[in-house]
């Protein structure tokens, strides 16, 4: 079996792994990316819906949630429209603060990042999974399909679990466990929530505004507002995703509250309610609230607040009924049974934990081993954070392992 050298290996050329090797070849290193599948960045094409939320203008902490003391240090590191700027991607800004490539196309990141690389000389080696790391004497040695390889440092950016399809299905966290690294529970975030199949059952396809809460308790522990999907089992959308980290976390023990008025107060809801049930006591209860939701909605909610036929005459609630409506347009409650499977999680929740990375992402149990990107334990919301994290602590831990080669880099 040949054996090959190079200074530095990046294992995973996804967002954070050819951050990694850009910065670290443009500080000095010789540095080989080993991804494992035909191609580089295949997850990054699907960011955005294709079109790559690559980061945000509104850059506040509570956007992260995770165990690394040392987030906000390495995010304020790299700024994400001067990073792709420097590799001729120019940016634009929406009205949200969210920042996408100039194209629209997440293809042109990819580009801009490859083409970086290969400027810099960095051998991007696909088909190359690593199914094992040790140390050696001069630093470590990896085993891939072509043979071994033989680095004086190590990035570990191969991700987590979320995705798998994209070759991120966390069987690369073995490598870091073998090299006797703790890992936080991997649980998937940013992804649909699940719930009583009964309770979402007539709803499957419906899209409403609304605003989402997640309720421990009588304790609101995150409200969000936008679009609420409801599908087979589970409720979906944006604002859910947000909560999807609590779902995981607290489990059944956590309860999803929807206001399908929010523009409205609850006795601002009673009021219209009165008014348009007065019009339209004749009509049959099916459609007391059509106008103010979807047909099917409507009928939904109206179940949970009678046992009479929804061909009667809407004229049968009482004014206790219109009451216990209002409530529900103001909070629709679905109990929580967990989180969707990895395959439709945006992002892994745990990871290796903060207090065994350094400032420059260097494990304190094997020095020379970096860990970015999706790998340690860090998520972001919806929005572009994920990835500002990937490019941050790519280029933090590509400088600060170049750096730590003896000398013997380049650039300063």
């Amino acid at each position: 079996m040949t054996q090959t050298h190079t200074q530095i290996a990046v294992i995973g050329g996804g967002a954070s792994g050819l951050a990694a090797a850009y910065t670290a070849a443009r500080t000095g290193a010789q540095v080989t990316v080993l991804e494992r599948l035909p191609r580089v960045g295949k997850k990054l094409l699907l960011t955005g819906n294709g079109r790559c939320n690559l980061g945000n203008t509104h850059r506040e902490m509570t956007h992260y949630k995770g165990s690394l003391p040392q987030t906000e240090q390495i995010l304020a590191g790299t700024d994400p429209e001067a990073f792709f700027l420097q590799l001729g991607v120019s940016c634009r800004k929406d009205p949200e603060g969210r920042i996408y490539p100039m194209s629209n196309t997440a293809a042109s990141v990819l580009d801009g990042l490859r083409f970086a690389c290969q400027s810099q000389g960095v051998q991007l080696s696909c088909d190359a999974r690593v199914t094992g790391l040790r140390r050696n004497k001069g630093g470590f040695l990896l085993a891939i399909p072509q043979g071994m390889l033989s680095a004086e440092r190590v990035i570990f950016a191969a991700g987590g679990y979320a995705a798998p399809n994209c070759g991120t299905d966390g069987t690369a966290m073995a490598l870091l466990r073998g090299l006797g690294h703790p890992v936080n529970t991997p649980k998937p975030a940013l992804c649909p929530i699940r719930t009583d199949p009964a309770a979402v059952k007539a709803l499957k396809g419906i899209r409403v505004h609304g605003a989402v809460s997640a309720l421990l308790g009588d304790k609101c522990l995150r409200r969000e507002t936008g679009e609420l999907q409801f599908s087979d089992g589970a409720l979906s959308g944006i604002c859910i995703f947000q909560l999807s980290g609590l779902a995981a976390e607290h489990g059944s023990r956590l309860t999803i509250s929807a206001d399908l008025l929010p523009e409205w107060s609850r006795e601002e809801a009673y009021s219209q309610l009165l008014q348009v049930h007065a019009r339209r006591r004749m009509l049959p209860l099916e459609d007391l609230l059509t106008g103010m939701l979807p047909k099917r909605l409507g009928q939904v909610l109206l179940r949970r607040i009678t046992d009479k036929a929804l061909t009667e005459p809407a004229a049968c609630l009482t004014h206790t009924q219109l009451q216990h409506t209002a409530a529900l347009l103001k909070g629709l409650t679905f109990p929580v049974t967990g989180t969707a499977s990895w395959q439709t999680a945006q992002v892994t929740m745990g990871g290796i934990p903060g207090n065994v990375l350094t400032d420059t992402l260097e494990s304190r149990r094997c020095p020379g081993l970096y860990v970015a990107g999706e790998a340690a334990d860090l998520h972001g919301d919806c929005g572009g954070y994920n990835l500002m994290w990937a490019w941050a602590s790519g280029c933090c831990a590509g400088k600060a392992a170049a750096r730590s080669l003896n000398g013997k880099q380049v650039k300063p």
